[in-house]
Order: C-alpha cells, then sequence, then structure tokens
C-alpha cells in the first residue's frame, strides 16, 4: 500500500476514451448544416438524439428547423459531454502477511471501506462497517478501488 497522497481528480474527469469507440464520436451538425437539411434528415436527427417529440409538434418546416437550431446548439452539448465527477468508490484493505506463500486468502482478511460524496453539503464520507467519518477528497485512494461510481454531468434532458 502507497500512503502517498494523489491528487486524483474527482470532478471534470474525462472519460471519453473509455465511454466512446477507438475512433472517436461523431459531432453533432452546425447549425448552417442543420439549416440545409431536408425534414426527414431533421426527424432522423432529432430521433437519434432521443428528442423525436419535437418533429411531432412542428407543422411548417421552418418550425422543424428552428427546433432543431435549438436542441443542437443549446441542448446537445450537455447531452454529450464526456465530463464525469466521482461520486462513490469502494477499496479493501488487507494486512501486509496475508495472501503471501500460503497465507489467509487476501479478501476474507481486512477490512472494506466506502467513500460516498453527499451531494448537497459537498463532503466526502468514509465508511468502514457503522463507522463513518467526514474525509477530504485528496485522501481517496482511487489506485486501491475495487469499484469507482461516476456520475455524468449535465445529463439531463430539457
Amino acid at each position: 500500500k502507497n500512503p502517498t497522497i494523489v491528487a486524483f481528480p474527482v470532478k471534470n474527469l474525462d472519460l471519453g476514451s473509455y465511454t466512446f469507440p477507438k475512433d472517436g464520436k461523431e459531432s453533432p451538425p452546425s447549425e448552417g448544416e442543420v439549416r440545409k437539411m431536408d425534414v426527414k434528415s431533421l426527424k432522423e436527427l432529432l430521433v437519434k438524439y432521443g428528442r423525436g417529440d419535437l418533429a411531432q409538434h412542428a407543422v411548417e418546416k421552418e418550425e422543424l428547423v428552428e427546433a432543431t437550431v435549438d436542441f443542437v446548439s443549446k441542448r446537445l452539448p450537455d447531452l454529450l459531454a464526456d465530463k464525469y465527477d466521482l461520486v462513490a468508490n469502494i477499496t479493501h484493505e488487507s494486512p501486509a502477511d496475508v495472501g503471501r506463500e500460503g497465507k489467509h486468502d487476501p479478501l476474507q482478511e481486512g477490512s472494506y471501506k466506502c467513500h460516498v460524496q453527499h451531494k448537497a453539503s459537498n463532503q466526502w464520507y468514509e465508511m468502514q462497517d457503522l463507522h463513518v467519518q467526514e474525509i477530504m477528497p485528496q485522501l481517496i485512494g482511487v489506485s486501491e478501488s475495487y469499484v469507482l461510481i461516476f456520475e455524468r454531468k449535465s445529463a439531463q434532458v430539457v
């Protein structure tokens, strides 16, 4: 176990290279490209990003174009954000002699800890069995984690 404190970014972590294919994600069309699309392409674009309902409310092509431009320029960037915040992690600490040369099973010995962020106060807590204590985010040992739980930023559909 390394006791060194590492400043791991628990906010705005870019996981894009893990969440998208190697060739990267496709970028949404620009406003100019949207304005040149036909009605069928506009509807397909909205359906692709889960907002087909916007196409149902438009009667004229111009209404559909404006709804699509509004969606692509104001709401879509948040939906495609690659930024994530760490909200919890689970670690396991075992005694130094466990797991060596026929000693006990490392997962049977030692203890589990969970670090969780309280969203309202932005405070981190360390929990082990019934013991709960406040902890600084810099002390969270993510290199020793078994499970990391992230929340995507600005993922609300408006």
